[in-house]
């Protein structure tokens, strides 16, 4: 009936979480009495014996402290070693996760960019989702590595998915306030708007402030913005949004420049994930976790054992 992975999200879920069955059963869009039969069948193959076996390395105790501490729906903490292959390894999960979450009919995904998610994107698997529709949440740019950019990823992805594509026509950061807010009247533009805000899934990246990000490196973010940013604390970026030490937006010169889906737009949709896993972005993750800008955190076990 299932197969072991979503046996094994749907049993953290009820015997781990204390996530009660019918809501299991609106997240998953299926019934109450599925919940069940899948409950049973994880115990009748051995998932579920006293703990629920899970199909990755996964710290279980990290995951619900990291989950209870921060007030998210769903963490997941995995034993990665912090090396050249973490994006690729953390990606790779990810894609796990993602194809046991996603609707099969009529699905809406919202798309940011990044190193891990452009490898979420190239581990994802080819499937047929019906009428599946994805949604660039950020400005493009041109990206420094092959697959980085929002364009990059959302192109990818539809070629996965089979999707329909919504490609938000507009730079990261528009050259004026008026060019901004002509391109954001575009009516595809104003659609991405509307379709971001009521996703199934929205992914989004976090970056610290480091001349070591795609937005650095690409050029989209100059050497004098950089100084700025230093200047005014920004702790760095969630989904092309700069922050405030605090974790709130920054107000800085290309604050109404910023061509890209708001985030307490996107934090409303169903499932927001962000993921994370380099030990640089711990003080990002500590500010923002609690913020409610995204409800589900994919990270590694020692960057969460920094943040608890």
């Amino acid at each position: 009936m299932s197969n072991d992975r979503l046996l094994a999200i749907v049993s953290k879920m009820y015997y781990i979480d204390k996530v009660k069955q019918n809501e299991i059963a609106k997240r998953f869009n299926i019934s109450s009495m599925m919940v069940s039969r899948i409950l049973k069948e994880a115990e009748t193959c051995g998932i579920v014996n006293f703990h629920v076996k899970m199909p990755w390395q996964v710290d279980m105790d990290l995951s619900t402290t990291m989950r209870k501490k921060y007030g998210l729906e769903d963490s997941y903490v995995f034993e990665i070693p912090e090396d050249n292959e973490l994006s690729l390894r953390l990606g790779s999960y990810m894609a796990d996760y993602f194809t046991q979450i996603l609707p099969k009919k009529n699905a809406i995904v919202g798309l940011s960019w990044g190193n891990t998610i452009s490898k979420f994107m190239q581990a994802l698997p080819y499937m047929q989702v019906e009428n599946c529709s994805l949604v660039q949440l950020t400005g493009s740019f041109a990206s420094v590595n092959s697959m980085l950019s929002s364009t990059d990823v959302i192109n990818g992805a539809s070629k996965k998915l089979d999707g329909h594509i919504y490609v938000l026509n507009a730079p990261l950061y528009a050259a004026s306030k008026y060019m901004r807010d002509n391109l954001l009247s575009d009516p595809v533009n104003k659609l991405i708007m509307q379709m971001a805000e009521k996703s199934d899934i929205n992914i989004i990246g976090v970056s610290d402030l480091s001349v070591h990000a795609s937005t650095f490196k690409s050029g989209v973010i100059t050497p004098e913005d950089y100084d700025e940013l230093q200047s005014l604390k920004s702790i760095g970026d969630l989904a092309g949004t700069f922050l405030d030490s605090g974790g709130n937006p920054l107000k800085w010169s290309k604050s109404n420049l910023n061509t890209g889906v708001p985030l307490q737009r996107i934090s409303n949709a169903h499932y927001v994930i962000c993921v994370a896993g380099e030990m640089r972005k711990a003080e990002i993750l500590k500010k923002i976790c609690g913020k409610k800008y995204f409800n589900v955190l994919l990270t590694t076990k020692e960057l969460a054992k920094e943040l608890v």
